[in-house]
């Protein structure tokens, strides 16, 4: 009995110490305090906070890759001569639509849509970034 209750004392003190210390490391996210790194890819116009938009030109689209890196997506980009415009998502899910047929565009984190053509930026707060390309040959 002395023992089973000696055990028992010792799993509610590991439990009371452990989540306490659990608490304690959530009190400040240490890493606000380092420096930003962005990457800003040479050769495109970067449109912070956009996709294009849902009720836009949607017929030029070259296509898309699905989670990938924004670095990726400029590989992609730079082999393709057609592909003027793309945006990256950033964030988690973006549903666009649904359209008057029922239909709607769903993307979620690192997915890349390819376009021709000229954007129809539409507003994408924390969800996704848009890039032009500057030298188009």
């Amino acid at each position: 009995m002395r023992n089973k209750l000696f055990t028992l004392l010792t799993v509610i003190s590991l439990f009371t110490v452990s989540t306490s210390l659990m608490g304690a490391q959530f009190k400040q996210d240490l890493t606000q305090d380092y420096p930003t790194i962005s990457y800003q890819p040479a050769g495109y116009e970067k449109v912070e906070d956009v996709a294009q938009y849902g009720g836009g030109d949607w017929s030029q689209v070259i296509g898309i890759a699905r989670n990938i890196s924004l670095k990726e997506a400029v590989e992609i980009a730079d082999s393709n001569p057609e592909v003027t415009y793309f945006f990256h998502m950033k964030g988690w899910r973006m549903v666009l639509g649904p359209y008057e047929d029922g239909t709607y565009h769903s993307f979620g984190h690192g997915d890349t849509v390819f376009f021709s053509g000229e954007p129809w930026w539409g507003s994408a707060n924390g969800l996704a970034d848009g890039y032009i390309k500057i030298n188009q040959e």
